[in-house]
């Protein structure tokens, strides 16, 4: 597991890294509840800069929000 710190919240996520096939996907918990997203097609978070992570901790942050959201909508 790896952990990437935000330098614009300055917060630490956990998140994990997974290669199924040809595709990374990469892994978090929010609330107890897993997300989860296959990262962008040719990223390796292996040769990733660090930059790059913020970009996908923000988009993670964005999965989590929807999530919520449709928690929501759907009680």
């Amino acid at each position: 597991m790896n952990t990437v710190p935000s330098t614009k919240n300055k917060k630490t996520q956990n998140v994990l890294f997974q290669k199924l096939g040809n595709t990374w996907y990469i892994f978090s918990e929010h609330n107890n509840e897993v997300i989860y997203s296959a990262m962008p097609e040719g990223m390796d978070p292996r040769s990733t800069k660090l930059e790059l992570y913020e970009v996908i901790e923000e988009h993670m942050e964005n999965l989590r929000k929807k999530t919520i959201k449709n928690e929501v909508g759907a009680a």
